[in-house]
């Protein structure tokens, strides 16, 4: 984790918080009809006249598309800097990738030895087609690369100048969980980790002052959850190379919402952070060594 990567962003003067405030507001709305034209509006009008998959594909890229334009946008127009500020370094941006991705696929690998050795878990067969896993993995690339410069990119930063760091980071991990609110079998629980797994996240982007860490991480574990492992992402089943069928107590397994909606995912997020927080003590005592 290079300490050096970038500076995070620090509480503006009393007299212009309330402006940083309103950008993170006003990106947050656009955020939801951005989404909403892509699913609800492309997606739906697809669904009826093309193959699913390649429904699920053109969506797919018109929220990568909205997403990038309207913070570009928002960057460009009304902050006056760039995307790459946000986090985004091509200085070993490769590397932290790489970390975060094996970090996250990691912890997917704990919780399915955690659910297995309880003897809550059977892996099944999957009848898999090759386009429809292929289009299911690049959609999910997507959707962890937008979460991650749009929450802990954009709206934590634009918060961390209104209100300070602390309060972004507990409000945009909040606004995190609460956009997966409608999610199918989202119980109380799933909302919680929802919420650690933003704090985990944004540790990912506080302790590499990058965006890459977190995104590799997020993607990651949504990859190996899903298309690996073959559980549900946040309640949605997906095409995946073998199917993992949970039977044990929902509040330990998360059931039909997937690993993170019950206490064995949370367990994992939990780690996560412990692990990050002790590589990144770990390379600030290497750093002042030398």
């Amino acid at each position: 984790m290079d300490t050096t990567a970038g500076s995070l962003p620090e509480r503006a003067a009393p007299g212009s918080r309330l402006k940083y405030f309103l950008r993170a507001l006003g990106y947050f709305v656009a955020l939801a009809i951005v989404n909403t034209l892509a699913y609800r509006g492309v997606g739906d009008a697809l669904s009826r006249v093309a193959p699913s998959w390649l429904a699920t594909l053109i969506e797919g890229l018109v929220y990568l598309v909205g997403v990038l334009g309207l913070t570009w946008a928002f960057c460009r127009f009304v902050d006056r800097t760039s995307l790459r500020s946000l986090g985004l370094q091509a200085r070993g941006w490769l590397a932290k990738l790489a970390v975060g991705w094996g970090l996250g696929t990691l912890l997917q690998l704990l919780i399915f030895a955690a659910l297995g050795i309880a003897g809550w878990l059977t892996v099944e067969r999957a009848g898999w087609q090759p386009v429809d896993l292929s289009v299911s993995v690049l959609s999910w690339l997507i959707i962890s690369f937008n979460e991650e410069l749009s929450f802990r990119g954009y709206i934590l930063q634009r918060l961390a100048q209104a209100w300070g760091l602390p309060a972004a980071v507990v409000v945009s991990s909040l606004l995190f969980a609460m956009v997966h609110v409608l999610n199918p079998n989202v119980q109380p629980l799933a909302m919680v980790s929802l919420l650690v797994a933003g704090l985990l996240l944004a540790c990912a982007y506080l302790v590499s002052r990058s965006l890459w860490l977190p995104i590799g991480l997020h993607i990651g574990w949504n990859l190996a959850e899903i298309h690996l492992l073959g559980f549900p992402g946040s309640g949605i089943p997906e095409p995946a190379l073998v199917r993992s069928v949970v039977r044990g107590p929902e509040l330990m397994t998360g059931g039909s919402f997937g690993p993170e909606g019950g206490l064995v995912g949370l367990t994992a997020i939990i780690l996560g952070i412990i692990i990050l927080l002790v590589g990144y003590q770990i390379t600030v005592r290497r750093s002042n060594q030398t």
